[in-house]
């Protein structure tokens, strides 16, 4: 169902960015904790945005996300195992279109059209390059040919690690039209062909209605060698409670 969204001036901008959990949890894989998002909200659109640690020193993940507070994310790759194909960070998202109704009664995730965007500045510091464009959640899937991602749904009472993943095209396409909340954790490498380098990463994410932009959030992910100090000095933000993710993405 789709409820009208008048868009102003005003209203067609997202509220300035803040420091958070996403509602109604982390619904994706076991072991994700809430919490070190980016969140803007605008139109009842909350849109949550954050960098993790995938490869830890033992090539393992963690809840660490060595955030500043504002959305800004910065891990070094010197205390990091990670593979050759991947990126030593995974970027992680959430999308609510009806965040605050707890009847879930509002507008659904396929109301809108989505673009997500990865960029990288350029290492003369001067612009940026576009890694990769693309609605995430309605294009096709070049891994299989099919509008099929394994993106965990739900609504606003679905709890953590509770989210639905589709079986097949047809049961995603059900799952877009009935469910409110969709939430994903990628890793460059899925869809870069280099990205075990170092440098600022650019991610955002739009939300559609038509040709208008309703809500939108971006992040900064900056992979670069620093003091352990200095990423201590994150550590507040950035690490709950050091726990090990169970399931993997």
């Amino acid at each position: 169902m789709k409820n009208t969204i008048l868009v102003g001036a005003i209203a067609a901008a997202a509220t300035l960015a803040s420091a958070g959990n996403v509602k109604p949890d982390v619904i994706f894989g076991s072991g994700n904790a809430n919490g070190g998002f980016t969140v803007t909200e605008s139109n009842n659109i909350e849109i949550g945005m954050r960098g993790k640690l995938r490869y830890n020193s033992s090539g393992s993940p963690e809840n660490t996300f060595n955030y500043d507070g504002g959305s800004t994310y910065t891990f070094n790759p010197n205390d990091s195992a990670n593979p050759a194909n991947r990126s030593l960070f995974n970027f992680e998202f959430s999308v609510n279109t009806d965040v605050n109704d707890p009847t879930n009664s509002g507008n659904n995730i396929n109301d809108f059209t989505y673009m997500l965007t990865v960029s990288r500045l350029n290492d003369n510091g001067m612009g940026t390059t576009e890694l990769f464009a693309f609605d995430p959640f309605n294009s096709v899937n070049p891994g299989n040919g099919e509008v099929l991602w394994d993106h965990a749904m739900g609504d606003n009472s679905t709890g953590n690690g509770n989210g639905a993943e589709a079986t097949d095209a047809t049961n995603y396409a059900s799952l877009l039209a009935s469910s409110n909340v969709i939430q994903q954790s990628w890793n460059l490498g899925f869809f870069f062909a280099n990205p075990d380098i170092d440098g600022t990463f650019f991610v955002s994410l739009e939300a559609f209605d038509g040709m208008t932009t309703v809500a939108s959030n971006d992040i900064t992910i900056n992979v670069v060698p620093v003091p352990t100090a200095a990423l201590a000095g994150l550590g507040l933000l950035g690490v709950l409670g050091g726990a090990r993710v169970i399931r993997r993405r």
